[in-house]
């Protein structure tokens, strides 16, 4: 009979104990709502007791709140709690993290958007490489109508913003080296803009309407580029050459990709662009070394001396 009263009675303790969880389920977090411009730790203060945790990414559970590592202008963050008892009470929370639209510098991008030196590192790095696969590859994202000078640098700017999963490798056919994804965002799910990233208007940022998907290489180089340099020893990986031959009316822009020496030879490195429509013919990529455009024509050569070239450009997003 004792062994009996003693069962029942852990029985009766062990749901006691349970239905003590459950009415002890408390869950009181203080969500900050300001806007940021960079990633960010974001500490929830407030109070959890007796609750399972589930999010979308990852948490510390502290004494007092919750801990977020590296949050991101624009992250969409769910928790959801759930008590440890047989009642199942729950509690979900989910917010929007603002990004900061402050346009500081005034340059048209808003502040939210500039990435530091490892994530424009990261940028350069996919951006050059996908450059150069698309001239070994015939890649199938890049759109047949968009074959030009500017369509190339909207390409390459565009997949290099992407997450670079199994499905981006699928889809790309993409053969060149792997490097890290860029951390602060991803395209197409840029903060404030979407997949609208060339701008197409000059002055301060006003809203998204300043963006496009689509540029050609003057709209491209004046609102979505900051000039940098003439001088070939000052220039960097992934920086784009400008020139402009007035002459030429129907496309006197002209842009190329500054790919540098990979890190390979001891010279000024290569050039990769595409050429734009030749004669009736949709023009061709061209893989050339820096210091033979020269030799194509006086008019590309890419130094201060030359009246068409305009100089080194870079992104105004990128450190």
């Amino acid at each position: 009979m004792k062994i009996y009263q003693i069962m029942w009675l852990a029985i009766a303790t062990t749901i006691a104990l349970i239905v003590i969880l459950d009415f002890s389920f408390q869950v009181q977090l203080q969500v900050d709502h300001k806007p940021i411009k960079d990633i960010q730790d974001l500490f929830l203060e407030g109070k959890i007791v007796a609750a399972k945790i589930y999010s979308n990414r990852t948490f510390q559970v502290m004494n007092n709140g919750l801990y977020l590592p590296r949050v991101k202008p624009a992250e969409r963050i769910e928790l959801y709690f759930e008590s440890m008892g047989f009642l199942k009470r729950t509690k979900s929370l989910k917010f929007f993290i603002e990004p900061d639209a402050t346009d500081r510098d005034e340059d048209g991008y808003p502040d939210c958007l500039m990435l530091d030196l490892k994530d424009s590192e990261r940028f350069r790095n996919w951006f050059i490489w996908i450059a150069i696969d698309a001239f070994k590859n015939n890649t199938p994202l890049w759109n047949k109508d968009e074959m030009d000078c500017a369509g190339l640098v909207r390409y390459c700017a565009r997949e290099a913003l992407r997450k670079h999963d199994s499905y981006w490798f699928e889809k790309t056919k993409y053969t060149g080296p792997v490097f890290e994804d860029v951390e602060k965002y991803n395209y197409p799910n840029i903060p404030i803009i979407g997949r609208r990233m060339f701008r197409i208007s000059k002055g301060r940022f006003r809203d998204s309407s300043d963006f496009s998907t689509f540029a050609v290489a003057r709209i491209l180089y004046e609102n979505s580029m900051k000039f940098a340099t003439k001088d070939i020893n000052f220039a960097i990986p992934g920086d784009i050459m400008v020139f402009f031959h007035p002459e030429d009316f129907e496309f006197p822009y002209h842009l190329m990709i500054y790919v540098g020496n990979l890190g390979i030879a001891d010279h000024q490195g290569w050039v990769l662009y595409h050429t734009g429509p030749i004669g009736e013919g949709p023009g061709e990529l061209r893989f050339v070394k820096f210091a033979e455009l020269a030799r194509l024509d006086p008019s590309w050569v890419p130094n201060a001396k030359n009246k068409y070239f305009m100089g080194f450009y870079r992104f105004k997003f990128l450190h």
